[in-house]
């Protein structure tokens, strides 16, 4: 349904052993044949996303998500960013009824489950996608549900409106690829490791992601600052180092859900 010759997303931080995204477990290209009968549950309702601390972002994101957590980056030979949403595997942002903490950020990688964009190997072309093991996902028609085809074999709008906002999220991506590499090659990316007692007393060991270095920032030569600052990058480098008071919200959350 869209295609493209680039790569849709570096593997993050967490990803599963079989090298699926994450939360994805059995995505398949949509087909009209294969899911004509097929319909998507939407509500405000997430528990494949309970069991995770971090979660993919785009830098269109940086302005609200900085306003609730974290922003680090992954580690590897592609950085890309993510929200700590827990300090341990635990989403601290999931309510009871596995609804989203009101009055906080839902990331759009959360929103667009169960659908992505992926790249079929072979053929170089990306198809978009749908979690068949999702809950919210049915091989029959059910009552509250979104068909994804309608009876002459046509994507509904409910699936185009999920193409474009995988799209739009797809496209955004690319941007962010971007201010990754410019973070690496300016050498602004640092690793970060901390050891945090949790309010039981426990200790949680937080590694394996790395954090801009303000003072790496502060030392950069006037033409490399310059650089940033044309492609617009420095307003998202400021709102990641403006997000690191989100450690104690965390550590606030935490100590609340323990007692």
């Amino acid at each position: 349904m869209a295609t493209s010759n680039k790569k849709p997303s570096n593997k993050p931080e967490g990803i599963p052993p079989s090298g699926l995204p994450l939360f994805y477990k059995q995505p398949i290209p949509l087909d009209s044949l294969r899911h004509a009968t097929s319909s998507v549950i939407h509500k405000n309702n997430f528990p494949f996303a309970k069991n995770v601390n971090s979660i993919p972002l785009n830098t269109i994101e940086f302005i609200e998500a900085s306003k609730t957590y974290p922003i680090v980056f992954t580690v590897g030979e592609n950085p890309l960013p993510v929200a700590i949403v827990g300090l341990e595997q635990e989403n601290y942002f999931i309510n009871p009824d596995n609804s989203w903490r009101q009055g906080t950020y839902l990331p759009a990688y959360v929103r667009q489950y169960p659908f992505i964009f992926m790249e079929h190997t072979k053929e170089k072309k990306f198809f978009l996608c749908v979690d068949e093991a999702a809950e919210s996902f049915s091989n029959t028609q059910k009552d509250g549900a979104s068909k994804l085809y309608n009876d002459n074999g046509e994507a509904t709008e409910f699936t185009n409106n999920a193409l474009k906002f995988c799209t739009s999220f797809y496209q955004h991506h690319i941007i962010t690829s971007g201010f990754c590499a410019d973070l690496q090659e300016h050498k602004l990316l640092q690793p970060y490791s901390s050891e945090v007692v949790l309010s039981s007393g426990r200790k949680a060991q937080l590694s394996g992601f790395q954090m801009i270095d303000e003072k790496a920032l502060n030392a950069l030569p006037n033409k490399a600052y310059l650089a940033l600052r044309d492609k617009g990058w420095i307003p998202f480098i400021y709102f990641t180092l403006a997000s690191i008071s989100n450690w104690k919200n965390l550590a606030d959350i935490e100590a609340k859900q323990d007692n």
